[in-house]
């Protein structure tokens, strides 16, 4: 035991991620690989106030991240994982800020939306070449569940490989009406 919490570097508090590991042989040079975060909520926002019962459940394993909303079917997010819906739009963030980034994938969800269609592939790269961490990927997952965007958004997962993998996000949209 350490004098951490208790918990011994690389997750050893927690008994079903030792299971998982005690057999694994280290990869040399990563002696701190960490048990996937827990699944967290990002309360969807509407003037200020959390909107009840309008969450998504958020997972992050690596640089991989998924959510979907509340009472979102995970056979539908199993589905976008596996690139099963065709992407309706394509929007790149290359070469943005935040502000008009996030501007462009307000404005994407929102046509997209309006026209009746249901996926948007936004692209935003991982952020190798930022000066600190992955701004535009990191704070996605935020603008998503903005208003009135969040009201729209039913699931996203990272892209497959062939549509940018970690680096691109889809976006299922709930359907118009």
């Amino acid at each position: 035991m350490s004098a951490m919490g208790g918990k011994e570097p690389g997750g050893g508090g927690d008994p079903a991620w030792q299971a998982t590991v005690e057999d694994a042989t280290p990869i040399e040079g990563r002696e701190n690989v960490q048990p996937p975060a827990a699944p967290k909520t990002v309360r969807r926002r509407k003037g200020g106030a959390p909107a009840e019962g309008a969450v998504f459940a958020i997972q992050r394993i690596g640089e991989q991240v998924e959510g979907k909303a509340s009472g979102a079917d995970d056979a539908l997010l199993r589905k976008l994982r596996n690139g099963e819906f065709p992407a309706d739009l394509r929007v790149d963030l290359h070469g943005l800020h935040a502000p008009a980034a996030r501007r462009a994938v307000h404005e994407a969800v929102q046509r997209t939306w309006a026209q009746g269609k249901r996926c948007v592939l936004v692209v935003h790269g991982r952020g190798v070449h930022s000066e600190s961490e992955p701004v535009l990927k990191e704070t996605l997952v935020e603008w998503l569940a903005e208003p009135p965007v969040g009201e729209r958004v039913l699931a996203f997962t990272s892209a497959r490989g062939r549509d940018g993998g970690v680096g691109a996000t889809y976006v299922l949209l709930r359907r118009s009406r």
